[in-house]
């Protein structure tokens, strides 16, 4: 390594943390300036007008910190889009809708949604969607996917996601290893996919692969059991996906960030610090603490205290980190 990093800033870059209100709050403001959280996301509960938008995001880019602090969004489109209208922003359509039009609106569509967020401050747009609307009864995928078919979502997946990097915002494809044929909702219910493998690379793995080969930085894991491979945990907790299908088969050697680990499906099991210690041996990169104010504040201090005493676990974390940092335009 070129630079040294403690063991508290490497797990501290590991963790994009959610907080209440308008504001940053105090303790949150204290971890970033000593570099031991490496992240926010933004939800509509932080927001109340543009301008204090603005204000927040260069409050957060303003501080004094060792390391460069992202600030995230999720700003897909239809039913997922923090921030319209009310806020001085376009509308974006929904995946399905800009999928009855042309690759290049998708493109446009997307470089101007990049455009608007680069303005506001914010540096990943959590998009886009690679999931493939495979089942009419899918409660949380549905118009969020570009498509029924591999193709069609590729077709118009991979125009979103460089639209978005050429107006210098960093894209994440979500939800590996495909979360469009399920039948319930992650943030409430642990879904599970009885897929053979075959199915799956002949389908579900489709997009992933070509975005993959297009340069996404980013990929979001998703809570779901993969029954059919013999799975028990989540995959965002499971090696075999993680590690042996996403990194190893696919060849992904970005950044893996799982879902929010506060939804139902990962908290109705596993304690958020076990599914942190879970997620990095299989695989995970980067963590969203999105719900709880001040959970990351516990959250961290454990993991560095199980890192102390186990060289397998301190490895893990300073790869993540190295991950982490170069995609943040820094070498450790």
């Amino acid at each position: 390594m070129s630079e040294k990093i403690s063991l508290k800033h490497a797990v501290g870059q590991l963790i994009v943390a959610g907080f209440e209100g308008t504001r940053l709050p105090i303790p949150l403001i204290g971890a970033l300036t000593k570099g031991e959280v490496g992240g926010v996301i933004l939800f509509a509960r932080n927001f109340e007008s543009r301008e204090q938008i603005c204000e927040l995001t260069r409050q957060i880019h303003a501080i004094e910190s060792p390391y460069p602090i992202w600030v995230a969004v999720d700003q897909e489109g239809g039913k997922v889009q923090r921030i319209g209208e009310k806020y001085g922003s376009a509308t974006i359509p929904a995946a399905l809708d800009i999928a009855q039009t042309t690759p290049e609106n998708a493109h446009d569509i997307a470089r101007a949604t990049a455009d608007d967020l680069k303005s506001l401050g914010f540096d990943i747009n959590f998009a886009p969607v690679l999931d493939i609307h495979t089942n009419p009864d899918n409660p949380i995928i549905a118009t969020r996917a570009f498509g029924k078919t591999p193709e069609q979502v590729i077709k118009f997946a991979l125009p979103t996601m460089r639209g978005l990097m050429e107006g210098g915002i960093i894209p994440c494809g979500k939800h590996f290893p495909g979360h469009g044929d399920t039948s319930t909702d992650s943030h409430t219910d642990l879904p599970l996919v009885t897929h053979s493998l075959d199915r799956l690379r002949s389908v579900e793995f489709k997009p992933f692969k070509a975005a993959i080969d297009a340069g996404i930085p980013m990929i979001m894991s998703a809570h779901i059991v993969m029954q059919g491979l013999g799975e028990r945990f989540p995959s965002t907790l499971s090696p075999k996906v993680m590690h042996d299908l996403l990194r190893a088969e696919l060849g992904f050697e970005g950044v893996i960030v799982s879902d929010d680990l506060e939804m139902d499906a990962i908290i109705d099991s596993f304690s958020t610090q076990k599914a942190v210690l879970l997620g990095l041996r299989a695989g995970v990169d980067m963590f969203l603490v999105c719900r709880s104010q001040y959970l990351w504040l516990p959250l961290c201090k454990q993991i560095v205290e199980h890192a102390k005493t186990d060289p397998s676990l301190e490895s893990r974390i300073y790869e993540s980190a190295r991950r982490v940092l170069k995609l943040k335009n820094m070498e450790i």
